[in-house]
């Protein structure tokens, strides 16, 4: 069998920032956003709350997501639910909305991690919870322009797109060149991201609309 090869001099240069420097700050703030965001938030307040608090489940779905709370006009379009029929604490569109963020907490937390781990593993991650913020504005944006969903909704859609902007920009600006970064992924996370502030704009239209119309009022 062959020796290794001795490492290059720009190879050893390169391990000894990585040994000196270690995670940059962008990157660990980055990292603790999508971490915050997918385990706290995700996984701790709508998926873990409900089970021990009622009182505290329904108080964060009433304040950040009453597209999973109901009782407002559009909502269960097509059935007999009415403004004043909510879903009860883990009622079927409740556990539906906890099944789908412990999806999105996979792909935003994961990333964070992978982000810690290796910045060499992180882009591919990285574009995926860029994407998952896309998909959330969108649903909060159809809900608000289509279905009536109050105001209250539009925070968490306008976060959709702080976040995913807060990712792009750390991407680009690569701290340490810590990330390993391949063209088509940078491609798609652009993308992605103007996508996400294009469902905003269409939530944005859909509050207008409702604030003209007097439906949609805030349920706080």
């Amino acid at each position: 069998m062959e020796p290794s090869p001795l490492p290059t001099p720009d190879a050893l240069d390169s391990i000894a920032v990585v040994a000196t420097d270690g995670l940059p700050g962008s990157m660990l703030a980055m990292a603790i956003m999508l971490m915050f965001h997918g385990f706290f938030l995700d996984v701790l307040v709508i998926g873990v709350v409900p089970f021990f608090s009622v009182a505290a489940a329904a108080a964060s779905r009433k304040a950040l997501f009453p597209w999973c709370l109901g009782g407002y006009s559009g909502f269960g379009e097509g059935d007999s639910r009415s403004r004043d029929d909510p879903v009860p604490n883990l009622g079927p569109a409740h556990r539906r909305f906890m099944s789908e963020n412990a999806a999105y907490a996979c792909l935003r937390g994961g990333a964070g991690l992978y982000v810690i781990y290796s910045g060499s593993l992180a882009m591919p991650a990285l574009t995926m919870a860029v994407i998952s913020h896309f998909l959330e504005a969108l649903s909060i944006a159809w809900e608000i322009f289509k279905y009536n969903a109050p105001v209250d909704a539009a925070p968490p859609m306008t976060l959709m797109g702080i976040f995913s902007t807060w990712t792009l920009l750390t991407v680009m600006n690569n701290s340490g060149s810590y990330i390993a970064i391949d063209d088509v992924s940078l491609v798609v996370m652009k993308v992605f991201v103007g996508l996400t502030w294009t469902a905003w704009l269409w939530g944005v239209v859909g509050v207008i609309k409702l604030k003209r119309s007097g439906v949609g009022k805030s349920m706080q």
